[in-house]
């Protein structure tokens, strides 16, 4: 065993709370060559040594999951569905993927017993279920969360007009999101296209000219920068760092150094405020 991190974790029950939280960085730097160690000291008689290896775990699975998702948003094969269930456990990170994965079939089955071959079956069944844009200034975290937008039929126009197009995918119509203008739009391949902020009405003939196509990996990272937004907005810090960490692939140990001052170390420059 590497005798450097027989010594780390000795520290982590010492006295002094800097030696500790040195020792726990140090250890952090050594990555998955700490799972053997953690592992031998996980139900350790000593509670202050066992707590911290918790929490040295946790951090590990921290990183290791915001690694993960950014390379599931990059991945061409990853899904609209299994994208926005990523991008809620980015906010919702205590939640259950499968209980997540179980809403989406019940709406997906809801979507199916109204027989939808076509977008007008789909436009019909979300305008009877009362799916809904918000107004401008009711903005919450939850509006971009997949689990409360089917809950409460309340969401962004593009995390709409993505819940249907994944709808549309398993349940064998093919479509498309669009952006023209300011609207985001659900498109088939006939031209109609189809805006959550239009009550749900189709729109035929639309000129695709004007039509930028996003991709999955554009929806889903724009998904989460408005979370990020909102956690800035609100001063809710660990978001701000969770998130952010995960959209530039940066670690804990890389400051924000992009972001204003409180939300990156302070600087010698003066430009604190």
């Amino acid at each position: 065993m590497d005798n450097r991190i027989t010594a780390l974790i000795k520290l982590l029950d010492d006295s002094d709370p800097q030696t500790v939280h040195t020792a726990m960085s140090e250890l952090l730097k050594h990555g998955a060559e700490l799972e053997p160690y953690l592992a031998e000291h996980h139900e350790s008689e000593n509670p202050a040594l066992r707590r911290r290896i918790h929490q040295l775990q946790s951090i590990i699975t921290l990183r290791q999951r915001r690694t993960e998702f950014l390379r599931i948003i990059n991945d061409p094969k990853t899904t609209l569905a299994e994208g926005l269930i990523e991008v809620h456990l980015q906010w919702y990170d205590n939640d259950s993927r499968r209980a997540l994965e179980e809403q989406w079939q019940e709406f997906v089955e809801a979507a199916n017993r109204y027989n939808p071959r076509n977008l007008g079956g789909i436009a019909y069944f979300m305008r009877k279920s009362g799916f809904a844009v918000p107004s401008s200034s009711d903005i919450h975290a939850d509006h971009y969360c997949l689990g409360p937008v089917l809950e409460d039929h309340i969401g962004a126009d593009f995390i709409l007009s993505a819940i249907v197009t994944a709808a549309g995918t398993e349940l064998g119509v093919e479509l498309k999101i669009a952006r023209m203008l300011d609207n985001f739009l659900i498109m088939d391949q006939y031209g109609n296209g189809l805006n959550p902020r239009n009550n749900w009405q189709l729109q035929p003939n639309i000129n695709i000219t004007q039509c930028e196509f996003w991709s999955n990996a554009k929806i889903l990272k724009l998904a989460s920068l408005m979370l990020f937004q909102y956690a800035v907005c609100s001063d809710s810090f660990r978001y701000i760092s969770t998130i952010g960490h995960s959209l530039t692939g940066l670690t804990d140990d890389d400051p924000l150094d992009f972001l204003p001052y409180p939300y990156r170390p302070p600087d010698d420059s003066g430009d604190n405020i």
